[in-house]
């Protein structure tokens, strides 16, 4: 409490707020910033009322305006992405309101004292702000002014603050965001920094040496949140490290199969097909400790290109995780290729769809597979040489971009024909996931994990999203069996005294089927279903127990109907 003045009865009362431009489709609302739940935490700790807040720029708008007459401050989280959304905010915010205003996050590393006269805000804050925003909002809470590491000022050079030791700092609270609601995801970071140095990635091209933190205060965090969850939880391990240390990384895994004993949770993270093909023993233990999803860079299906990106993985490597992920029984696999970028001709794309449709036929029902435009990166190689890269940036700040359009083009392709080549790209993959699906070639386990996964953890996968989702019985028959797991079975679940006894039950409302698709014995086996087992169906329906068993089969098959011991 040494920061806030004993005199002071009410806690000044803080905002932290992570704004986005309008985005298509709002994802980034979907995943918790971490970094201001981080802060409110040491902000909380140290005499302040601290709340984060995450949201489009004019919902930000709104909030910030509900609780202006009892705000301390208000913090932005600043990136490449938004930062004329935060410069635009902390000016009309100043124009109007008494409040401090700050201004922190990973796009300060490449702000000047220009940055000043653009932002207004109160303070610029350059680094990793633990303890760099506690002192400056404490000493104005004390009615005094400081100036601390990384902060920006005229004619005043400020390095961007690294900090190595994270044990002493407060842990990240759920409860610290504004007008909380328990979902299922629960994201957890075990590092800054990176080693790798990809062409295209900010962390890469700006962050100082990697710096993990140790398996036991991972596991710490995890468990402390978990206690405080109401409901099944979806850990989502957001660095793109995590599987770089493997002895850290046995000890993390250990811990989760450990805690998975006392919690029901399962996790995503990113891995490094670089390293992953040299350690594929890993992928079984991960699925093991409790792994549902994972990530992995795929980024083009040329390897002079995957060189040029410096991605340290070949696409032999990439093509031999996604069969070891797949023989271990991964429910989903995700990876990313971006369209338009380093030396893109139309050949490059046919090559990288021709790819990932080959991917795609080695693992059915597995991958997960999206598309970005480039994005230039203050700091990356791209970004300070796109000449060697074939690209010429036209919106070098992308502010004409909202995730939408691409702001380059390349030697061989303009930004109309690297569109083109994104949807026809987008439509491939698209149609081969229906023909999959079509044909059979997914297994019923695959569908049913996903299923599973959606239903009890909040993830949607791209086949459930885009192919399963528009099939209202399939949904309603996994939604009964996945509710009422135990108490109904499908039929190549039943031992085959339960096949005899077992009462057979109708999913789908008759109003949801296409009568005509269906055989009379069906329609009435469906109109009996709810009273009898499957020896009194044949016995009221004067069919063999073999010619009903198929019916029985063929219908189980087609989402129409479960059985129960129950009437």
């Amino acid at each position: 409490m040494d920061f806030i003045p004993e005199a002071i009865i009410n806690k000044p009362e803080v905002l932290l707020v992570y704004t986005q431009r309008m985005v298509r489709g709002r994802t980034f609302e979907m995943i918790e910033n971490l970094g201001i739940l981080t802060l409110a935490a040491q902000l909380n700790a140290n005499g302040f009322d601290a709340k984060t807040y995450t949201g489009i720029t004019t919902d930000a708008v709104k909030t910030i305006e509900k609780m202006k007459d009892r705000l301390f401050a208000v913090c932005f989280y600043c990136d490449f992405d938004n930062r004329s959304a935060v410069a635009a905010i902390s000016n009309y915010l100043k124009k109007h309101y008494d409040f401090y205003v700050v201004v922190g996050g990973p796009q300060t590393l490449h702000m000047t004292e220009e940055e000043l006269d653009i932002y207004q805000a109160d303070g610029i804050l350059k680094g990793e702000g633990e303890e760099s925003l506690l002192t400056w909002l404490g000493a104005r809470a004390r009615g005094e002014e400081v100036l601390v590491p990384g902060e920006l000022r005229k004619s005043q050079n400020a390095d961007y603050v690294y900090l190595e030791d994270f044990s002493k700092y407060e842990l990240p609270r759920n409860e610290d965001v504004l007008n909380y609601q328990e979902r299922p995801l629960l994201s957890v970071i075990t590092a800054r920094g990176c080693p790798y140095r990809c062409a295209f990635c900010f962390e890469g091209g700006n962050s100082k040496n990697l710096r993990m933190r140790t398996a036991e205060a991972v596991l710490d965090e995890i468990a402390a949140r978990l206690k405080n969850s109401q409901r099944p939880r979806y850990l989502f391990f957001c660095d793109d490290t995590f599987t770089t240390n493997p002895v850290r990384l046995k000890k993390i895994l250990a811990g989760l199969r450990t805690l998975r004993k006392k919690y029901d949770f399962v996790w995503f993270c990113e891995g490094h097909p670089g390293f992953l093909v040299k350690h594929p023993a890993l992928i079984r233990e991960m699925i093991d400790s409790g792994m549902v999803r994972m990530q992995i860079g795929m980024e083009s299906g040329v390897d002079d290109v995957l060189k040029a990106y410096g991605k340290q993985a070949s696409s032999a490597d990439i093509k031999r995780v996604v069969e070891i992920c797949y023989a271990e029984g991964l429910p989903q696999l995700t990876g990313n290729y971006i369209i338009g970028g380093a030396f893109e001709t139309a050949v490059t794309l046919a090559e990288t769809t021709k790819t990932a449709l080959a991917l795609l036929d080695l693992a059915p029902g597995m991958l997960d597979l999206s598309t970005t435009f480039m994005m230039p990166l203050p700091g990356t190689q791209i970004y300070n040489h796109p000449e060697k890269f074939g690209i010429v940036l036209e919106d070098r700040e992308c502010l004409t971009n909202l995730e939408d359009f691409p702001v380059n083009h390349t030697q061989a392709l303009s930004l109309p024909e690297i569109c083109m080549g994104r949807s026809r790209f987008i439509t491939a993959v698209s149609n081969k996931m229906k023909e999959q699906f079509e044909k059979g070639l997914i297994p019923q386990e695959r569908i049913k994990a996903d299923f599973n996964l959606a239903f009890n953890y909040g993830i949607a996968a791209g086949y459930l999203k885009f192919i399963y989702a528009k099939d209202a019985i399939m949904i309603a028959y996994y939604k009964k069996l996945i509710e009422y797991r135990g108490l109904l079975k499908e039929w190549h679940e039943l031992s085959e005294e339960e096949r005899n006894t077992w009462i057979i039950h109708k999913i789908p409302d008759f109003s949801m089927l296409d009568l005509n698709t269906l055989s009379q014995t069906e329609v009435e086996i469906l109109s009996y279903s709810g009273r009898f087992a499957s020896t009194e169906m044949a016995e009221k329906l004067n069919l063999s127990a073999g010619d009903l068993k198929k019916l029985l089969l063929k219908m189980s098959d087609e989402h129409l109907i479960l059985f129960s011991a129950f009437i």
